[in-house]
């Protein structure tokens, strides 16, 4: 099979180094170098799988019709799996390559539904079914538009139901159907599927031959046929997320170390320096250990490439606030695939995706968290005040946390198990907690560098009752809390902030000895918000019986601080509203800490 291929490609023009040696070990396909020195592997245009390739196979129409479909590769994928077809095989010119190319790809798309459920807790495992979606509805917009002179499959229409019925099908059902495969069954979705699985994790960008299709270009009458150069450029040049199958080249296995040159001049030319006795890589990119995973089948347990997903789900009323002041993610912002992708500028119907590597969080994604906090005493701010930063980050430290929390599960059944699957599962899962949990101590770094910077303008709840010692004896003798940690035990964080806060909008009610230590900032905050605050009889009802189980009681056990000044049910509920616009909870204890607004 290895040699009817270099056979193949050498009488077809192909020239290949006489140092290069490929060989089929246990790994697969691979090359080693012979005696060091440069070493080269050009492979002529007429060898490469490319959308020109499918369109001359399969008719000038699917030209236009690969403009329609979901995906520009879709058309070829299509072809690829037709030309498996033994009635094709047989007489395709690409049948060595296509002999040679795995029958398998151990990808998580065909996993059994065991191994699958390893996944559970994870970006992979829960966007497993939905990439798999998105795959038949892009076979879907193929096959479902193959004109009728077409030779098809005598199941053609048996395979077109699947798409009917796919959404109903279990985990279960899915793997028996995808891993059922027929050969001869070219327009079923199994063959697309293992199409589609070639191309992803072996395409080259079709766009690095560019340069031929543009020298063609030149030497055609362009006035003549009234085109610009421009026009027809447009016309020839591939997309960019276009694809292409390189054979030969696409036997050498993947290094992300690797430093090999590509070149588009005269067909493909893969370059590099070959050492003796070493065996020859090729470097499609930098590839987490996701990408692995869904493309091979396996992970590193050492990864450098390594990254997680965070998936943000903006609230609509903020899209317009992250636009302005944040520079939102675009593909070329974290990827390290060699096949760029088409990508969409985020939208309101689009999650925002931010891509956490080791020993680094995103700048942007920690400016998207401290915007979306903001509130409506900070709509006027040109960068995030102080109290926005710091709940941002908290904000942010916690959904780190809480998806690490999520993939315990998954670590610990993948440590149970003794399939090839589960090991490469638990490698996967213990890199992506591993950096969840790195990315958490960056944030709680730069949160604690923020609480010093601004310390000045911060009031925790120990302080205040450590400082105001009348109020703190109001709380002995009314609710019987001895102490600060009396307060945390019995959850009475939230009560003792509100008194706290209608206390100081009555700062001058009090005796100046009082008066001195109960921060003006927070007198002045109060109120404002009392006079921005409109209060409905359906609120008073609502606040009703916390008014009576907590002022009343406190106006009784403790009048010279209850009973002076206002402590009405509208006290209560602008202090509630207050407590929420000026403060942030932070940590596992859900500390809440006051930030006075800066001038």
């Amino acid at each position: 099979m290895l040699e009817d291929l270099l056979v193949w490609a050498r009488s077809n023009g192909s020239e290949i180094s006489s140092s290069v040696s490929f060989k089929n070990g246990d790994s697969g396909f691979g090359a080693v170098c012979t005696s060091s020195g440069p070493i080269s592997i050009r492979v002529p245009t007429a060898l490469i799988i490319r959308l020109e390739t499918a369109v001359e196979h399969l008719g000038p129409d699917f030209g236009d019709l690969a403009t329609k479909t979901r995906s520009i590769n879709a058309v070829i994928k299509m072809f690829l799996a037709r030309e498996r077809a033994p009635a094709h095989l047989a007489c395709s010119f690409f049948k060595p390559y296509i002999d040679s190319l795995p029958a398998n790809i151990n990808s998580p798309y065909v996993w059994s539904a065991e191994d699958q459920k390893l996944l559970a807790g994870t970006n992979l495992g829960s966007s497993l079914r939905e990439n798999l979606a998105e795959l038949i509805e892009e076979w879907w917009s193929v096959v479902s538009v193959l004109p009728d002179s077409m030779e098809k499959p005598t199941q053609h229409y048996v395979n077109m139901k699947f798409y009917y019925e796919h959404k109903f099908y279990t985990t279960e059902d899915m793997h028996k159907y995808v891993t059922d495969v027929d050969v001869a069954n070219w327009t079923s979705f199994p063959c697309y599927l293992w199409a589609a699985m070639i191309f992803k994790s072996r395409s080259f960008p079709a766009y690095l031959l560019q340069e031929e299709t543009e020298r063609k270009n030149e030497g055609k009458d362009i006035e003549k046929e009234g085109k610009t150069a421009d026009q027809t450029k447009s016309e020839t040049t591939p997309p960019s997320d276009s694809a292409m199958l390189v054979p030969v080249v696409d036997l050498l296995n993947h290094s992300p170390t690797a430093k090999v040159t590509w070149s588009g001049s005269g067909g493909f030319t893969l370059s590099t320096e070959g050492e003796a006795g070493q065996e020859i890589f090729n470097n499609y990119g930098q590839k987490g250990n996701e990408e692995l995973l869904l493309a091979y089948g396996f992970c590193l347990e050492t990864n450098e490439a390594d990254s997680v997903a965070l998936r943000i789900k903006v609230p609509p009323s903020k899209w317009d606030v992250l636009r302005e002041h944040v520079k939102l993610p675009t593909l070329a912002d974290y990827t390290t695939s060699v096949v760029p992708a088409a990508f969409e500028a985020p939208t309101p119907e689009k999650d925002l995706l931010f891509f956490i590597g080791r020993d680094r969080v995103p700048s942007n994604l920690v400016e998207t968290f401290q915007w979306l906090v903001q509130n409506s005493w900070e709509s006027q701010c040109s960068t995030p005040t102080i109290r926005m930063k710091l709940s941002g980050l908290n904000h942010l430290r916690q959904a780190m946390e809480a998806k690490s929390a999520l993939l315990e599960p998954s670590l610990r059944a993948s440590a149970t198990s003794s399939s090839e699957n589960a090991k490469m599962v638990h490698i996967y899962v213990q890199a992506q907690k591993k950096l969840l949990d790195g990315g958490a101590k960056i944030v709680k770094r730069l949160e604690k560098a923020e609480l010093a910077a601004h310390r000045d303008h911060l009031v925790s709840l120990k302080s205040v009752y450590k400082r105001d010692q009348p109020f703190a004896r109001s709380l002995l003798v009314a609710l019987g809390v001895a102490s600060f940690e009396d307060i945390v035990n019995r959850q009475l964080q939230d009560q003792v902030w509100l008194l706290y806060l209608i206390r100081c909008f009555n700062k001058k009610e009090y005796p100046d000895t009082e008066e001195s230590y109960l921060p003006e900032w927070l007198a002045k905050s109060f109120a404002r918000m009392d006079k921005e605050t409109e209060v409905t009889a359906e609120e008073v009802l609502q606040f009703r019986e916390l008014y009576e189980n907590i002022i009343l009681p406190m106006n009784q056990a403790a009048p010279e601080i209850y009973n002076v000044g206002k402590w009405t049910v509208r006290e209560l509920i602008v202090s509630t509203r207050l407590l929420d616009t000026i403060g942030f909870v932070r940590g596992r204890d859900q500390e809440c800490i006051l930030v006075q607004q800066e001038e």
